[in-house]
């Protein structure tokens, strides 16, 4: 017997993991607890953090 194909569910899970997180100050590693920018050394306007895509140096490392 066949594997039965994927549900819907899934397959939009498998999707989404792939993308990875969106790319906004909030899940930066240089952005800190306190709001302030790691890389820039000052506390980004409130449209800038919660906007995606608008900063060239986001970065997401693998913590090991």
């Amino acid at each position: 017997m066949p594997r039965p194909p994927k549900p819907d569910f899934l397959v939009q899970y498998e999707e989404w993991t792939k993308a990875g997180p969106p790319k906004c100050c909030h899940t930066c590693d240089h952005y800190a607890g306190d709001g302030t920018c790691f890389i820039f050394k000052m506390h980004p306007p409130i449209e800038f953090v919660n906007s995606q895509g608008q900063c060239e140096s986001w970065s997401w490392e693998v913590p090991f």
